[in-house]
């Protein structure tokens, strides 16, 4: 973190940031921040995880049919398909990172806004430097970064969302289109927030939880007996967001602490969801630990959205890869981590399969 990030108040107890996420007089708005870089102004208003109500509320209600439980079951069929096809071309040698885990959530999304092949491969370039826009501690250049790249998806989404407007098919932006009030800026930036907060932290959360697994062989079992329970432990333990920031709109007390208003907070998730006041042995893998709740799509107004489309992506890819792959094992003697400190994930995970068939 940067100087500006390491004054501010940290909250990692699970009560605590559980609060700070549940409870009004926070805000979300990065211009709000008095450590932000002034081109924070430039961020586009409609970016929905770094609004505030009322228009946050406003643009959430309209989005919510397209996340609704029933259109993401609908969508499980094609996600596995997809992701038996990524399994397909893999080798006896390959990186989970690249070659597996990235290409699960960017292949989703790109049929899911039925871009072709030219708009994944647009999404991939691009995505990070969308990312940085989510850090905690993003700096001037990160933003910059960030702005050439929704500039350039703009270029290609626009006469997209356009055309579908006119013409309306069966895919996500058709639907929102079609089914809400939302301006081309405000689809735009949902699109670009989908891509930045949906594409990046799915694959880091997966390729952690492939390590972890990897790591506790003696607990894939569980993973194919339950993978909805199995895959909320992994969430928990192996989320890749780790910290979120907020800012108090009004004096604040949290347990017992009184934090004034105008004070930045930093709210540490992975310290939420290893508190051992909220779970018995927290650093422990347990993929058959009773569900209690966890915060890694955070909590409250600004629960993740795609949370439901997310945790579908990973049981397929998990439960598949580890059926199709059952002798896998790590390639790498040492594992470097990404720098971040905002996402927790590796830089690559080479694996090697025995006995694997010729890619095809």
């Amino acid at each position: 973190m940067n100087a500006n990030t390491d004054a501010a108040v940290v909250l990692s107890g699970y009560e605590d940031v559980f609060q700070v996420l549940r409870g009004p007089g926070w805000s979300s708005d990065p211009s709000r921040f008095t450590d932000a870089p002034a081109a924070t102004r430039d961020i586009p208003p409609s970016m929905l995880i770094l609004m505030d109500p009322p228009g946050h509320t406003r643009l959430r209600r309209l989005l919510r049919p397209s996340f609704t439980r029933r259109a993401i079951e609908q969508a499980v069929p094609n996600i596995a398909v997809t992701v038996d096809s990524i399994l397909d071309g893999l080798g006896a040698e390959f990186d989970i990172l690249a070659d597996y885990a990235e290409i699960v959530p960017l292949a989703v999304m790109a049929d899911l806004m039925d871009v072709g092949a030219e708009g994944a491969a647009l999404f991939r370039a691009h995505t990070p430097n969308l990312v940085k826009i989510l850090e905690v501690d993003s700096t001037a250049d990160d933003l910059a970064a960030t702005f050439d790249a929704a500039f350039d998806v703009s270029l290609f989404l626009t006469p997209l969302i356009l055309e579908r407007a006119d013409r309306p098919g069966n895919d996500f932006i058709s639907s929102i289109v079609e089914h809400s009030d939302l301006t081309v800026d405000e689809v735009l930036s949902v699109c670009i927030l989908l891509l930045a907060a949906g594409q990046d932290s799915v694959a880091h959360t997966i390729c952690n939880s492939v390590l972890a697994l990897l790591e506790h062989p003696d607990q894939l079992g569980l993973l194919h007996a339950d993978p909805k329970r199995a895959v909320e432990e992994l969430l928990r333990l192996n989320g890749s967001i780790r910290l979120l920031k907020r800012m108090a709109l009004v004096d604040q007390r949290v347990g017992d602490r009184v934090i004034p208003a105008g004070t930045t907070v930093i709210l540490d998730l992975h310290g939420a969801n290893t508190d051992p006041a909220a779970y018995p042995d927290p650093h422990r893998l347990d993929l058959g630990r009773p569900y209690r709740g966890h915060v890694a799509f955070g909590k409250g107004p600004h629960v993740c959205l795609g949370a439901a489309l997310a945790r579908v992506q990973m049981i397929e890819a998990l439960t598949r890869l580890f059926t199709r792959f059952p002798a896998i094992r790590p390639a790498a003697a040492e594992l470097q981590w990404r720098t971040s400190a905002s996402v927790y994930g590796l830089r690559e995970l080479p694996v090697r399969v025995d006995g694997a068939p010729p890619r095809s």
